[in-house]
């Protein structure tokens, strides 16, 4: 299965099925936590919703203008109210999501990015005493 197609599923399970709810969804993420850091590992959860499986993430998701503006604009007033002393907005822009003007507005796109995953851990079947 692809990223995208796991990402659409993880949205569909979350509720998420238009623009509107997202932009809800993303929104609520800045009210529930107090430091940008965890705002943004929240983001890339909704992104790649098998985050705890995640060893490594080579590139960056990419998404559509609009969406990337929106999410920026959110940081940015979360950064004044929050950390008046850092660059508004700077966690989003370092590190954060790529901006793809080539995307729709609300687009997402994994082609420059590559995920690698933790092996699972095996389960044992036969005991020995």
């Amino acid at each position: 299965m692809t990223l995208k197609t796991k990402c659409r599923r993880h949205w569909q399970s979350l509720g998420i099925s238009n623009t509107e709810r997202l932009k809800d969804f993303i929104a609520a993420l800045f009210v529930n936590h107090e430091h940008q850091k965890d705002v943004l590992i929240e983001i890339y959860k909704l992104a790649l919703p098998e985050w705890d499986r995640i060893s490594k993430i080579k590139g960056y998701p990419e998404i559509g203008n609009e969406m990337w503006s929106y999410i920026c604009q959110l940081f940015q007033k979360f950064d004044r109210d929050h950390h008046p002393d850092c660059m508004p907005g700077g966690a989003w822009m370092n590190t954060g999501f790529s901006v793809n003007k080539d995307l729709g507005d609300w687009e997402v796109s994994f082609g420059n990015c590559q995920v690698d995953y933790t092996q699972p851990i095996p389960i044992q079947t036969e005991v020995s005493i």
